[in-house]
């Protein structure tokens, strides 16, 4: 390549980039190749012609009959000699080559599995700080803790005031939720909600009759039932099906009983999010429930790197304003 064409090949190869990037159009980059080899070309002989067949001794030739072309077929290259038979005689006809066996007929294929649900561990308990109001006022403590057994499970929170406040306005506050542990995740069975203060208690029961398909709740002096919708879930299951089934972003609708309340919370699932925590930052994925007016509300935070367990919840009041939050302080969990 002379000087010259060397100068007008960087020249175009300059110019094209710019091209690209005037135009407005997106250039990729891939991975640098290895360095390239030089090219190189070299001047081959033609090839020699074949020599000429030497006549033979003179003979009579035979007419031959008109060449007709051949249709263009593909060449297969035979992994071993094609021999060619004469062709059969009428008398002596040839059977035909016995055909091979088709294959054996496959069985028709399964549907595919649902997706594997996770696992809770066997045995567990999240310890919180209970705060209160947006000036968030240490006033307890809230332990959630579960077996997991059998196929059944057993699932509590409990909530209790501590220091100056349990002196002057002692509060207890207790959810228990047991059923089954299923290829859909839980189905609670029966679900409790114990709230003590000023030296009175409160309980409110729920019971799941997934077979009739009809719910039982409230309190014992008022019972409500309902039909069981499917997928249907109890205040503290609710958060740990999401554990074992974290959805994507997006809303869903999910019908839950409070024990005196039978209703269907709108959620709206956030995309990840950092927060910081007395046991580090931790990476989340945020569930809050839509709030409507004159109603209470609902807002967790799942660990994405802690089997998505519940590490902060925060509750609003009739008025929307946030009434309190419990942020983990402890995790403990135990296969045995």
């Amino acid at each position: 390549m002379t000087t010259r064409e060397r100068l007008a090949a960087t020249l175009l190869a300059s110019l094209a980039p710019h091209a690209l990037v005037i135009s407005g159009a997106r250039v990729p980059f891939p991975e640098p190749p290895d360095e390239p080899r030089p090219l190189q070309a070299r001047l081959a002989p033609p090839p020699k012609a074949r020599p000429a067949a030497v006549p033979g001794p003179a003979a009579k030739p035979k007419p031959r009959p008109p060449r007709r072309a051949a249709p263009a077929v593909p060449v297969v290259i035979a992994e071993s000699p094609v021999t060619i038979a004469p062709d059969p005689q009428p008398e002596e006809p040839v059977a035909p080559a016995e055909a091979p066996a088709p294959p054996a007929a496959q069985p028709e294929p399964e549907p595919p599995p649902p997706a594997p649900v996770r696992s809770l561990p066997r045995k567990g308990r999240i310890t919180y700080t209970l705060f209160y109001g947006s000036d968030r006022f240490d006033v307890g403590t809230v332990v959630q803790s579960w077996e997991v057994e059998d196929g059944g499970y057993t699932l509590a929170s409990d909530a209790r005031t501590t220091g100056i406040v349990d002196l002057f306005r002692p509060q207890r506050l207790r959810y228990l939720s047991q059923g089954k542990v299923t290829e859909r995740g839980l189905a609670p069975e029966s679900f409790l909600i114990s709230r003590t203060r000023r030296g009175r208690t409160d309980v409110a029961r729920a019971r799941f009759d997934w077979s009739a398909g009809s719910l039982t709740y409230g309190y014992a002096r008022e019972p409500n039932s309902a039909p069981l919708p499917a997928g249907a879930q109890d205040f503290i299951s609710f958060i740990y099906q999401f554990s074992l089934f974290p959805p994507p972003p997006g809303r869903l609708r999910l019908p839950i009983t409070t024990g005196a309340r039978f209703e269907t919370y709108e959620i709206e699932v956030l995309g990840e999010e950092s927060i910081e925590t007395p046991i580090g930052e931790l990476k989340t994925l945020p569930l809050k429930q839509v709030a409507r007016a004159g109603e209470e509300s609902i807002e967790i935070w799942l660990a994405a790197d802690y089997r998505y367990l519940p590490v902060k919840i925060r509750h609003f009041g009739r008025d929307g304003n946030l009434s309190g939050e419990q942020v983990v302080s402890e995790i403990q969990i135990s296969e045995e």
